[in-house]
């Protein structure tokens, strides 16, 4: 069985800068549908695109908006996913969880990130948000990615309580910071951590410049279409599936915190576009898979998984004239 490339969509709203002002987070209708008078920016427009080009993709879907203040708004989001065709599984910030908590006026710790929890908090809080996806879709979910990748090892212990026993939250561009995972080995690909098997966000290291990270995620919001291409393709070329990643709100702009004024993100949604083109046009060799396909080939095909060394990308001057075209795409107006 060849390697192939999931394309991942975390789906969630901003907080809006609702901590201790008197803003309120964003709602699903703007941070996931990206609703703006008769358009929609976000999941809609997200779908349109990889149905155009019959592409598969799996959206990690945070549960607790209830707690943000739109209590029935979510499932919607859930059933259109499902109606289109797409694949839907756990995402969690915690900080919306605690959200809710302040105000209840319970007692809350203030953090997003899941592994500073308490183990039996964080698998409340993931069996908590595995019951809403499983009434809103029909279905149990499998895989589940932390919020800000701040997740750990001892994390993947306390999932398989919960029914869930694939992970995305590794990537090792993050990790010994946001992403709390212990260990030392940095790699793309996938891995056993006891009974959970973990599906690392793709990552590819850059060159030693100035003004250059020393490794990005394949992220098609901060990296161009082909930084991503050449990084799926050189980790399936190893033998190891590759992960990318962009939000519910990437193919859009917002004019301030509050996501006011909301309009088409014209450079991420071309790179969106080229990407699903290329992915349709080579799918043969790098093969398309949701997060739930490839669940059902390990479990029954026999698949098994392979972790690689991250990658080189040793092109510094399409890097930094990438990072001018993401300089001035981040202002409003451009």
């Amino acid at each position: 069985m060849k390697p192939g490339i999931l394309f991942t969509f975390d789906v969630e709203c901003s907080m809006g800068g609702a901590w201790g002002t008197d803003l309120e987070p964003i709602p699903p209708s703007r941070g996931m549908m990206g609703q703006y008078g008769t358009r929609q920016l976000g999941i809609p427009l997200i779908c349109k695109i990889l149905n155009r080009y019959d592409v598969k993709a799996t959206f990690f879907l945070e549960p607790f908006n209830e707690e943000l203040g739109y209590p029935g708004e979510t499932e919607p989001v859930c059933q259109y996913l499902m109606e289109h065709g797409q694949d839907v599984q756990l995402h969690v910030h915690p900080g919306h969880y605690h959200y809710g908590l302040q105000r209840r006026g319970k007692h809350f710790k203030m953090t997003d990130q899941i592994a500073e929890l308490p183990l039996e908090l964080q698998q409340q809080i993931i069996s908590d948000g595995a019951d809403r996806l499983t009434a809103w879709t029909g279905q149990k979910p499998i895989a589940f990615r932390a919020g800000n990748m701040g997740a750990s090892d001892d994390t993947l212990k306390i999932l398989p309580e919960t029914g869930i026993w694939m992970d995305s939250s590794y990537t090792f561009p993050y990790v010994g910071g946001q992403c709390l995972f212990k260990d030392k080995e940095r790699y793309n690909g996938s891995k056993w951590y006891g009974d959970v098997l973990e599906v690392a966000l793709s990552g590819f290291r850059q060159p030693d410049w100035p003004g250059l990270y020393p490794s990005k995620p394949v992220d098609l919001m901060g990296s161009s279409f082909e930084e991503c291409r050449d990084a799926v393709r050189m980790i399936c070329d190893a033998g190891a599936d590759a992960v990318l990643i962009l939000h519910s709100f990437s193919l859009f702009k917002v004019k301030d915190i509050q996501y006011n004024d909301g309009k088409l993100n014209r450079i991420v949604t071309r790179r969106f576009e080229k990407f699903c083109k290329w992915l349709a046009d080579n799918r043969d060799k790098y093969p398309d898979r949701t997060f739930s396909q490839l669940g059902k080939m390990i479990k029954e095909d026999g698949y098994t998984p392979k972790s690689v060394e991250p990658c080189l990308i040793n092109k510094p001057i399409r890097a930094l004239t990438r990072k001018v075209v993401q300089g001035l795409n981040n202002f409003y107006f451009f």
